[in-house]
């Protein structure tokens, strides 16, 4: 990841949040996001012929969604088959890529690991995405609070091991933690 990026991500994730009026502790919605910003989301369970036979059956086991080119416009094919939590991870995780204007790839194939781009803008795509549903201040917040992965996962709509990912990440405990010490 270069140099910076995470505090330009903070930023554009809180933005990004403010636009859509939702608070710092508040669950961001990236279906919402999608559909505003004209973004197609196209569930695999939803496609026929081909098309199904290739993403859901070929793909369906690994591929849990995908920003793609869709005439002039943009899709996000989103895996049906996989919990809630997941899809909107997944979803966040693909406008991160919208968001960021990472280069398309022209070809998902079976068994691939990622979105098929590099690994920095796999990373890239993965911080943007757990600003966006936790962000830092929000997470930090949580700590000070003494709040469990699992009450930060029902706050922000998310499985609870995105939430631990994200309390961890962030360095929200940590803080809290020398926070506490230095008062006491």
């Amino acid at each position: 990841m270069r140099r910076g990026f995470k505090a330009e991500a903070t930023r554009l994730a809180l933005e990004i949040r403010a636009e859509f009026n939702v608070p710092i502790d508040g669950e961001f919605d990236p279906y919402e996001f999608a559909a505003d910003y004209g973004i197609r989301v196209v569930a695999l369970g939803t496609l026929m012929g081909p098309a199904r036979d290739h993403f859901y059956y070929s793909m369906g086991r690994t591929l849990s969604g995908a920003l793609v080119k869709c005439g002039n416009g943009l899709a996000i094919l989103d895996n049906d088959a996989h919990p809630t939590t997941r899809r909107r991870a997944t979803i966040s995780h693909e406008v991160s890529h919208y968001l960021l204007e990472h280069e398309f790839i022209s070809v998902l194939r079976p068994n691939e690991r990622g979105c098929g781009v590099d690994a920095d803008q796999e990373e890239e795509a993965k911080f943007l995405s757990g600003e966006l549903l936790i962000p830092t201040e929000a997470a930090v917040k949580h700590a000070f609070k003494d709040r469990g992965n699992e009450e930060v996962a029902r706050y922000h709509g998310v499985s609870t091991g995105f939430a631990r990912w994200r309390m961890n990440v962030s360095g929200a405990r940590l803080i809290a933690s020398r926070a506490r010490g230095k008062s006491a």
